[in-house]
């Protein structure tokens, strides 16, 4: 349960960009990755929360503009 928590509040943090900084997978490595360095209080003390875990998280979540 702790772990959606986690996630949830990740998606919360990465919705409020802009959708011109959620476009490519690199949007989301360097968001994963600060967000690590600067605000681990939103990922909790557990230690098994990495990088890979919030791409995966992110991924999905990709702002795809309307081709056309």
């Amino acid at each position: 349960m702790a772990q959606l928590d986690e996630q949830k509040r990740v998606l919360e943090q990465w919705l409020q960009l802009p959708e011109s900084r959620r476009r490519d997978a690199t949007d989301v490595v360097a968001f994963a990755y600060r967000l690590l360095r600067e605000r681990p209080e939103l990922i909790g003390d557990n230690g098994q929360t990495s990088l890979d875990t919030i791409v995966s998280w992110l991924m999905p979540h990709l702002y795809k503009a309307e081709a056309g």
